[in-house]
């Protein structure tokens, strides 16, 4: 971490390292689980290995690089932190949730939005590496499906590790661009000639 940053900023960042490591660890878990126990691969028509390779080059470049980047200071790594999150609170936890509770449509925004300017983007499979990236985007519907009971304590880990992760990220965007203020500036003193 550079040396120059302020001592919130690195406090935040540090808890930041530790958050996203924990998050990593169990949205892997949470991918390998959708790959091998639920079998997400063969709803898109795509096999397991690109379906987890499709995973590694989103999570495993991308993420870590913009950890790299909020270490050394740079408002571009927290965003790309805090987008991370974001997906990850959606995809490896809020969506099992609604899965649980039967509802396997996936997110509505960006269908609608999509929608809007004519795309349909109901039936995602048969789109190799862009299928999971939809998928990932919650796009389309899923099958009905179930999940296992350690599947479903990964999900809420994964909420609760995720949803930490956007807190202490919004925090260290706002030290950020506290620290970005110029400092006010002192009133000239007058000299009263008496």
């Amino acid at each position: 971490m550079e040396k120059n940053l302020s001592p919130r900023y690195q406090f935040l960042v540090s808890r930041i390292t530790i958050l996203f490591v924990l998050s990593f660890v169990f949205l892997w878990l949470h991918i390998i689980d959708d790959a091998v126990i639920t079998n997400e691969p063969a709803w898109y028509g795509i096999s397991t290995f690109d379906f987890l390779l499709a995973c590694a080059l989103v999570y495993a470049i991308v993420p870590p690089f913009g950890l790299w980047l909020a270490r050394r200071g740079s408002v571009i790594g927290l965003v790309i932190v805090l987008l991370y999150a974001l997906q990850a609170l959606y995809g490896g936890g809020v969506n099992h949730v609604r899965h649980i509770f039967g509802d396997f449509r996936g997110s509505q925004i960006l269908p609608l939005l999509l929608g809007n300017f004519g795309v349909n983007v109901t039936d995602i499979r048969g789109h190799g590496f862009f299928t999971v990236l939809m998928g990932m985007a919650g796009l389309g519907i899923t099958p009905p499906h179930e999940h296992i009971l350690a599947s479903t304590v990964i999900a809420f880990i994964n909420i609760a590790l995720n949803l930490t992760l956007v807190v202490f990220c919004a925090l260290a965007l706002y030290v950020w661009f506290q620290n970005r203020r110029p400092a006010p500036t002192a009133p000239p003193e007058q000299s009263v000639a008496g």
